[in-house]
Parts: structure tokens; C-alpha cells; sequence
């Protein structure tokens, strides 16, 4: 689905993905050191640009380039499987070439955007088990592990974790003020 407002934050802005993004994101997503935690696209540009297409039809599936105060791409960030009446929706599909700052505001205003804008109460995540990072930044969130799994053609199991609207709250405010002394950095 596309999402017709841009998100601002201090160091990142989110907006909906666009045909036009086909070839950055399709180097993003073919890019061997970002993508040791997702699915890599062994497709072609056309490929993407006809994923993005689909994209921007799916019902309840949100998909946001991240850019830079400059507007510049420097990743993408998904919210999906989004189900108004459990109030749930999971988020993934984060790549991204920012700052350790950027990727946490990115995070955050995609978690703002399921909570404040879609209304879900509770936000479902994963991470593999040896992206330390990520599971890291969803602790500092508030995220508690729920269960994990094996994928197939994955070498690592998938920690899911979840995030409540309640614990989020708290924590926001904690993310906001880190974001807040290092934006200057960026």
C-alpha cells in the first residue's frame, strides 16, 4: 500500500516506495554485505521495479524508502501483514546504509507510523540470531522475545520478538533523546 505522507524525523525521513526507486533499491537489495540478514535478490532491475508495482497494491503491506535529511536513499524499511482487527502488524525488511542514529530513527518512525497511524497495539519483529545489532536496538525499544525458528535456506533461526504499544511509550522517550543528542552528528 502507499502511505501518501512522508514521515520526518530528525536525521531520516520515511516515504513510500516508488517505481523510480527500482534500480537503488534493487542495488540495495543485491548488495552482498547488507543483505547477510535478509533475502537477497538474485532478480533484475525490471524485476524489482514489477515487485515495487505489486508493492504498492498490497493490502495491509507498507514499504518506505529511508532517506537522509538530503533526501538521499539510504535504505528501506517494511511494515506488513497489517491486520486492524488482532491490532498487529510486523515490521522487517530494514536495509540500510545510514548511521547507527539514522537506522535507530528509522526504526522508530516506523513503529510511530504502526502505532499512531495504523492504531495496532502490539508490533511482531524479527531478527536472525547473529545480527546482534538488530536484536540489540529491539531490546533498547522494549521488544521481548516470543519464539524462535528455523527458515528454510537460512543458516541462522529467526528471533521473533514482539513490542507493546504500552512498553513502547516508555521507551520512545529514551530513543528520542538519544536521537536527540547525536543528530547534530549526522
Amino acid at each position: 500500500m502507499v502511505y501518501d505522507k512522508v514521515i520526518e524525523g530528525l536525521t531520516v525521513r520515511l516515504r513510500s516506495i516508488q517505481e523510480a526507486d527500482a534500480e537503488v533499491t534493487y542495488r540495495m537489495r543485491t548488495d552482498p554485505e547488507k543483505t547477510k540478514y535478509l533475502h537477497r535478490s538474485s532478480g533484475t532491475v525490471e524485476e524489482q521495479r514489477n515487485y515495487i508495482k505489486r508493492q504498492m497494491k498490497l493490502e495491509g503491506d507498507y514499504l518506505f524508502i529511508v532517506e537522509d535529511l538530503k533526501r538521499n536513499s539510504i535504505g528501506m524499511k517494511g511494515v506488513y501483514n497489517y491486520n486492524p482487527v488482532a491490532k498487529t502488524v510486523e515490521t522487517g525488511r530494514f536495509l540500510s546504509y545510514g548511521s547507527q542514529v539514522q537506522n535507530i530513527e528509522a526504526l522508530k518512525l516506523s513503529f510511530d507510523f504502526a502505532f499512531d497511524v495504523l492504531g495496532v497495539e502490539k508490533i511482531v519483529m524479527g531478527a536472525l540470531e547473529n545480527n546482534a545489532v538488530m536484536l540489540g536496538i529491539q531490546k533498547r525499544f522494549g521488544a521481548e522475545i516470543i519464539y524462535r525458528e528455523t527458515l528454510e535456506g537460512i543458516e541462522y533461526d529467526n528471533i521473533c520478538s514482539v513490542l507493546i504499544k504500552d512498553i513502547y511509550v516508555n521507551s520512545k522517550v529514551k530513543v528520542e533523546g538519544l536521537i536527540k543528542r547525536f543528530a547534530d552528528r549526522v
